[in-house]
C-alpha cells in the first residue's frame, strides 16, 4: 500500500558523509568509541587511524589517577565546557606504583614484575622479571634497525656486590634495562649518578627528570634514550632554584612536549613554562606560560606521595596529599580562583596523571591476564 510504501522511505537508514560521521565518531567519549568498533568495519579501522585518533585526543577529557592506602581513584574534569567538578571512581589495588607511557598504564609490583594496562581496552599484559630484586625506575620504548616496531623497555637497578679483598665486599648500584618482548636483561656500562629522586616523565619513547650539577647546583634535565640505551644531558632549565626546597616538576605538555612548574619555598608562588616545540634532539625553547601567585596552594616541598599535574590552556591541575591531613586532594587553579577538591580521608601514597587513551591492543607477546 501506500502508507507501507512511505514507511520504508522513512526507516531507510540513511548514509552520511564520510567526513562527518568521523566527525560525529571524533566527539564520544573513550568507552563510546570502543564499544563502536562492533558496529563496522570502518568504524573498527578508526581506532588505528592516527589522524582521527590526533582528533579524538585533542577533545578528550584528561584523566588521572590517585592511589590512597587501600584504594585507586579514577578522576576527570570536562574543562572545556569550564565545568570543575571531577567525576570520581573508586577501584580497589593492593600496593602499587603506576606510571605511563604511550597511553599505556604500567603497574609495578615489587619483586614481582608489571601489569601492562590498557584500561580503555580492559586488557592486561605481565611482565615478570628472572631477577625478582630488580628497581623499576621507569617505562619507554625503543627501535632497532632490523625491527621497525616499539620494543618496550623498562630502566632499573640492581644492588651488586664487588670484592674488596678476599674477606671484605661493598655494595654498588648496577643500571640495567630489561626488554619486555625478549624478558632479557641487559647491564649497562653507565655510572649510577644523576639517578632521578622522582618518577621520570616518559615522553615520546624516553625517559626525562630534573637533576642538579653537584658542584655548581645548576640544575637541568637529563635523559635517557630507550633507542640507542644510553644517558645524556638533555638542557638547561629556563629557571633555576633560589632556595635548596625549590620545588620543580616536569609533566607533559599537549601531547609531545613538556612543562616545568616551580615552587618558591619561601613565597609560595607557582610559575610554569612550557617548551614551546616538541622535546627531540634540536635546542629547547622555553616560553613562560603563567604565574600563580595565590596563597591558598599547598607546599609542595616534602610530599612523599609525589607531585602531579597537567596544564589545560591557562588552568593548573595539581594532585597531591592536603598540607595538613595527608589526604588525597585536588587543587584546580586559574587566575584568582584556587579550588581545593578532598578525594576520600585516606592517607595519599602517589598520583599519576594520564593524558592520552591509547586504543592500540597490549602487545601480544605479554602474558594475557584476566582485568
Amino acid at each position: 500500500s501506500l502508507i507501507q510504501e512511505k514507511l520504508k522511505v522513512i526507516m531507510a537508514p540513511v548514509k552520511l558523509p564520510c567526513d562527518l560521521e568521523e566527525e560525529i565518531l571524533s566527539r564520544l567519549p573513550p568507552l563510546s568509541l570502543v564499544r563502536s568498533r562492533t558496529v563496522c568495519q570502518h568504524w573498527n579501522s578508526l581506532l588505528h587511524d592516527k589522524c582521527f585518533l590526533n582528533k579524538h585526543l585533542a577533545r578528550v577529557r584528561s584523566q588521572f589517577i590517585f592511589l590512597t592506602e587501600s584504594k585507586a581513584y579514577s578522576i576527570n574534569i570536562d574543562l572545556r565546557t569550564g565545568g570543575t567538578d571531577p567525576t570520581i571512581e573508586a577501584i580497589d589495588l593492593t600496593h602499587t606504583t603506576i606510571t605511563s607511557c604511550d597511553g599505556f598504564l604500567f603497574r609495578h609490583f615489587w619483586k614481582q614484575g608489571v601489569a601492562f594496562w590498557n584500561p580503555w581496552l580492559s586488557q592486561v599484559g605481565w611482565i615478570e622479571y628472572v631477577d625478582k630484586s630488580f628497581h623499576f625506575c621507569g617505562v619507554g620504548y625503543g627501535y632497532d634497525s632490523n625491527v621497525p616496531e616499539k620494543r618496550y623497555k623498562i630502566l632499573g637497578y640492581l644492588n651488586c656486590l664487588r670484592d674488596v679483598s678476599d674477606t671484605y665486599q661493598v655494595t654498588y648500584k648496577r643500571v640495567a634495562v630489561y626488554e619486555c618482548s625478549s624478558r632479557a636483561l641487559k647491564f649497562l656500562d653507565a655510572p649510577f649518578k644523576n639517578w632521578p629522586t622522582m618518577d621520570p616523565l616518559s615522553l615520546n619513547g624516553n625517559l626525562y627528570w630534573v637533576t642538579s650539577d653537584p658542584d655548581t647546583h645548576e640544575c637541568f634535565i637529563r635523559s635517557f634514550d630507550f633507542s640507542s640505551e644510553t644517558f645524556k644531558t638533555f638542557c638547561l632549565l629556563p629557571c633555576q632554584k633560589n632556595h635548596s626546597r625549590d620545588q620543580l616538576v616536569l609533566a607533559v605538555y599537549k601531547g609531545d612536549g613538556v612543562s616545568l612548574l616551580k615552587q618558591c619555598y619561601v613565597t609560595g608562588e607557582i610559575s610554569v613554562w612550557v617548551t614551546k616545540e616538541k622535546m627531540d634532539e634540536e635546542e629547547v625553547v622555553w616560553i613562560s606560560l603563567m604565574t600563580l601567585p595565590t596563597s591558598n596552594l599547598p607546599k609542595l616541598i616534602n610530599k612523599l606521595c609525589g607531585i602531579s599535574y597537567f596544564i589545560f590552556e591557562k588552568t593548573l591541575i595539581m594532585c597531591c596529599g592536603d598540607e595538613e591531613t595527608g589526604a588525597a586532594s585536588i587543587y584546580i587553579v586559574r587566575e584568582d580562583m584556587c579550588k581545593k577538591i578532598q578525594i576520600g580521608y585516606e592517607i595519599v601514597r602517589f598520583s599519576h596523571c594520564v593524558y592520552l587513551p591509547n586504543f592500540i591492543s597490549v602487545p601480544s607477546e605479554f602474558r594475557s591476564l584476566p582485568v
